[in-house]
């Protein structure tokens, strides 16, 4: 069992979820270390934390740090939990694209642009020092913009890094509980980019039983499932694909909505805080639960584990491209079937993009790959054109505005 995770963005009110996910699984390490600014909420939420752990009766510790190069240090995987400007800089991120045409979002569009702005400098820096002190680390990152930030750490870094999504397992099982079968049993062809992904196809042995998963959604039509698009393309996309093909109900439902997704959770977090202040409690709240945060049991745990043994495993996960899909750059993040063996991944083969997504996969890699590059040179022009190009802008002038006002509100550094 590996002896130390670094957990970066360690003060979220959502990591004692984490801690107990790994403690049920009998996954603990010896030391956990929570790295985040110094303050009230990492001192509160390691405090918790480590109540959980001594509750349990587990020989481990919680570290509280805020020195990354220590925090890091003898790390056997470190985790990326950055959330950077808090989630008052998601609901900026979700907001302000309605209030100019459009659609809001922390990971695509223009929302994900600017979170990337804000976050891929900050990533980088600790990425550069992670791989001074401890180059042998697994980086499994869990931050959104995912497939921006994935892109990034590729392109500028050594470091063996995955990203990770619950959205790919959540449609995993849906389709195996249609079938009546276990995951174990099935195949399932995904292709996508983070947040735009699909199921191609789902095979029982050698034998395509795509039929029968479409032939079941269509008379039944089960909620979750966008049934225009399966109907119209005959592939099972990811709930978040709607936001390219519905932009415009979206965006309507947007303008509409008297609070938005990062409000309810900052409201949350706010009272969540409160509750581990009380000393005496040791116990997750029922408050803490309600977001079910899914990723950890039903994603990171699965990953540590395949990690951790030698039997070949196959999760869905973002990684470097490296021509499993044809049509798209090497050096590009995708999201796709990932066979871990030996602590190494290797994505499967997908062939070319489906035709009808081709240009849109295209483009919006092409997007993500100028927003890094106007991080690593602070180049306004190269995310103006960032933006001008994503399928979610509609207009240079509303990207020239969007960004103009992003800078002031972020304070960046462009020119």
């Amino acid at each position: 069992m590996y002896e130390r995770l670094t957990i970066l963005g360690g003060s979220s009110v959502y990591v004692p979820e984490l801690i107990q996910a790994l403690m049920t699984h009998n996954m603990m390490p010896k030391e956990i270390v929570l790295f985040g600014h110094e303050g009230h909420k990492l001192d509160t939420v390691s405090a918790f934390c480590q109540r959980l752990v001594h509750k349990s009766g587990f020989p481990a510790e919680v570290i509280a740090s805020t020195d990354l190069e220590e925090a890091v240090s003898g790390a056997k995987y470190i985790l990326n939990h950055i959330r950077v400007g808090g989630m008052k800089s998601r609901i900026r991120d979700e907001k302000l694209p309605p209030s100019m045409g459009m659609v809001g979002d922390e990971s695509l569009g223009a929302g994900g642009l600017s979170c990337a702005l804000r976050t891929l400098p900050i990533l980088f820096d600790y990425i550069q020092r992670i791989e001074k002190v401890n180059p042998d680390a697994t980086f499994i990152n869990l931050t959104n913009p995912m497939g921006i930030l994935i892109e990034g750490i590729v392109k500028q870094s050594s470091l063996k890094c995955v990203g990770i999504c619950d959205l790919p397992g959540t449609y995993v099982q849906k389709v195996s509980a249609i079938l009546g079968k276990p995951q174990t049993d099935l195949f399932f062809d995904y292709i996508g980019l983070n947040h735009m992904g699909w199921i191609q196809n789902v095979r029982l042995g050698k034998k395509s039983i795509m039929y029968k998963v479409l032939e079941h959604l269509h008379s039944e039509k089960p909620d979750d499932f966008d049934h225009e698009l399966i109907e119209l393309f005959r592939m099972i996309p990811t709930r978040t694909v709607s936001l390219y093909f519905h932009s415009d109900r979206i965006l309507q439902q947007q303008r509409n909505t008297s609070i938005f997704r990062g409000e309810e959770l900052l409201h949350a977090e706010e009272q969540i805080i409160k509750l581990y202040e009380d000393t005496h409690l040791n116990d997750i709240p029922a408050l803490t639960r309600e977001r079910k945060t899914i990723w950890y049991e039903q994603t990171l745990l699965p990953l540590l584990n395949a990690l951790e043994n030698d039997e070949k495993t196959n999760m869905i996960l973002c990684v470097r491209n490296n021509g499993s899909i044809r049509d798209l750059p090497e050096d590009c993040s995708v999201e796709l079937p990932v066979d871990i063996e030996n602590g190494q991944f290797s994505p499967r083969h997908s062939g070319d993009s489906p035709h009808f997504l081709k240009g849109l996969f295209q483009t919006v890699k092409e997007s993500e790959r100028w927003i890094v590059e106007a991080v690593l040179h602070k180049s306004y022009e190269y995310a103006l054109q960032s933006l001008t190009i994503n399928p979610l802008v509609p207009s240079l002038e509303t990207a020239r505005a969007y960004l103009d006002k992003v800078i002031r509100t972020e304070k960046l550094d462009l020119h």
